[in-house]
């Protein structure tokens, strides 16, 4: 048995390393995290209560369109997927192609009312962020600030999308900005082939899908489109 003088000889800095050996005290751990099992909640952007297309009942479940769009110097890829029919509504998947890739799936009456949504981010590597719930708020439509085009010509024409050449009807409208006193044109393509996921327009009691707008801000373009659709949001 050691004796009472032996104790008092033995170094403090002794008596720590082995009670740090043997895990002594209540002292918590760290041990560090495999990165794949982090999840992180996402900054949720608000959402338009009101989708651009009105006519959600003649899009069938599984149908997508993807689409290309410029604005005021930004590009975007953006994929809209009909999920399923829920009532009088269609749950449609819009999707912002990027790293992460950021998706919202909305529950739109056939009308185009936005009834809610969710939202998720899904980055390339490790694991998805939490499922949201989206902020939606009533939105102005553009074209009622505006008022009717001045003047509109339209044409047929045979527009090539991806592998696909395709009948389109085709508008160039020329509006009149009376605060600046001047005219500037838009030109717009609509076929029946294309889905109206993204907006859509009555050519001759059929419905048409847009195929590509063209403004002085901007230019939305349909870079194919098809079936087997699939939700990224669970």
């Amino acid at each position: 048995m050691m004796k009472r003088a032996d104790m008092k000889r033995i170094s403090p800095a002794l008596i720590l390393l082995v009670c740090g050996a043997l895990a002594c005290g209540t002292g918590s751990h760290v041990q560090p995290v495999n990165p794949d099992l982090k999840v992180y909640r996402p900054a949720v952007p608000p959402l338009d209560s009101r989708h651009s297309s009105s006519k959600l009942d003649r899009v069938a479940p599984g149908t997508w369109a993807r689409y290309h769009v410029a604005s005021d110097g930004n590009e975007a890829t953006v994929t809209l997927g009909a999920v399923r029919v829920e009532g009088k509504s269609l749950w449609v998947e819009v999707v912002e192609e990027g790293d992460p890739r950021k998706a919202s799936l909305r529950r739109i009456t056939f009308a185009g009312e936005v009834a809610s949504a969710r939202y998720q981010e899904i980055p390339a590597s490790g694991a998805p962020s939490e499922v949201a719930d989206q902020p939606v708020s009533p939105g102005v439509d553009p074209g009622s600030l505006r008022g009717p085009p001045a003047r509109v010509k339209e044409e047929k024409r045979m527009i090539k999308v991806g592998d696909r050449t395709i009948e389109a009807k085709v508008y160039r409208k020329v509006y009149r900005d009376e605060a600046v006193g001047r005219e500037y044109e838009e030109e717009e393509a609509w076929s029946t082939e294309v889905p109206p996921l993204q907006e859509n327009l009555e050519i001759a009691g059929e419905t048409a899908g847009l195929i590509y707008r063209k403004t002085p801000s901007g230019a939305v373009d349909l870079v194919d489109w098809g079936t087997g659709y699939a939700a990224l949001v669970p």
